[in-house]
């Protein structure tokens, strides 16, 4: 074999570069996961990677953030990360995104095959996972903590998706892992001010197994990480949480199909008492109802003959979820 880039990694018998060449993933958070997984998909060759981040650099991400330097402070990290990134492999067609990834076009989700969720928030993590569900693209998640991990591997509607038997950790794993970037900063609502402990060490290792999990899926071997891999740096130990996909699950359970779900409600019943159900049932935040274009409001009364044309609006979901309502019998 003629000596390049990849001749390494073609001696693996399994190993196909075309298939490789022919993936698009999105990154989902360049910070310390997010530069791991990034830089090793660059340079094991994958075709298109979209890097989606609308922080800034801050010092205290040099620790283990690799791909940014201390000249890039004030910048945007999806901005520098590509440029580092093309430095590394000009194979590699990179987009950069530098805004919130809710705000990612449809073109550029319908050309994404698998999604790498490097967030930081548990918020952002369900909106990652709504995503997956939406467009049917199997994602690696990934988190950390001080010297604890864990990844996951979800493949929509066959696995379990980060709401079927969510871990909710502690209040303090659900906060940001570093000190807000100037974007971040300027949001005058976000209440996750709290750094937590991270390290280059540990960032490396979750982010070497997420990297390996989507390869493996591009590659079509080996096992999955579909259930929960917890691990323990300072026990050097990994732990396996069996997680099944339930029929409960309020989003990919049966009959609550993301894109398209019944809900019962009674008729003469007020839109914000249904907008508290919402909220129980699908874990929603915020959630807004938009019928036939326009947002209905608290005190609107809900008659028999709306039926169809409803949609919920969430900073959770990654799309409008439509609505078929049922009635209650009096």
């Amino acid at each position: 074999m003629k000596d390049n880039r990849y001749s390494r990694q073609q001696l693996i018998p399994e190993w196909n570069q075309d298939a490789l060449k022919k993936i698009c993933v999105l990154v989902l958070g360049v910070g310390a996961t997010g530069s791991i997984v990034a830089t090793n998909l660059v340079m094991s060759g994958v075709g298109k990677i979209i890097l989606v981040d609308y922080d800034t650099v801050e010092v205290s991400n040099l620790n283990r953030q690799l791909l940014f330097r201390e000249e890039d402070v004030g910048k945007n990290k999806a901005y520098v990360a590509k440029f580092r990134l093309e430095s590394l492999n000009p194979d590699v067609d990179i987009i950069n995104f530098g805004e919130k990834m809710q705000k990612i076009s449809d073109e550029l989700k319908n050309s994404v095959d698998i999604i790498a969720s490097c967030l930081d928030t548990f918020e952002g993590r369900r909106w990652a996972n709504s995503l997956a569900l939406n467009i049917r693209k199997p994602m690696v998640n990934g988190g950390m903590f001080a010297f604890m991990g864990d990844v996951q591997t979800i493949l929509p509607y066959d696995s379990a998706c980060f709401e079927c038997q969510p871990l909710v950790s502690q209040e303090k794993l659900a906060q940001a892992c570093s000190p807000l970037g100037e974007e971040r900063k300027e949001e005058k609502n976000n209440i996750e001010k709290i750094a937590l402990p991270s390290i280059s060490t540990l960032s490396s290792i979750i982010g070497g197994l997420m990297s390996q999990e989507i390869i493996k899926l591009i590659l079509g071997v080996g096992s999955l990480i579909k259930n929960y891999l917890f691990y323990d740096g300072l026990s050097n130990t990994f732990t396996e949480l069996e997680l099944k996909r339930t029929k409960e699950c309020p989003l990919c359970g049966e009959g609550n199909k993301l894109e398209n779900s019944n809900f019962m409600v009674y008729e003469g019943e007020l839109v914000k008492e249904i907008l508290i159900r919402l909220k129980l049932v699908f874990g929603l935040i915020k959630p807004e109802i938009i019928f036939e274009g326009t947002m209905l409001k608290d005190n609107y009364v809900i008659k028999e003959k709306i039926v169809k044309n409803l949609f919920v609006i969430d900073e959770v979901l990654s799309s409008p979820l439509k609505l078929n309502l049922e009635y209650f019998e009096n």
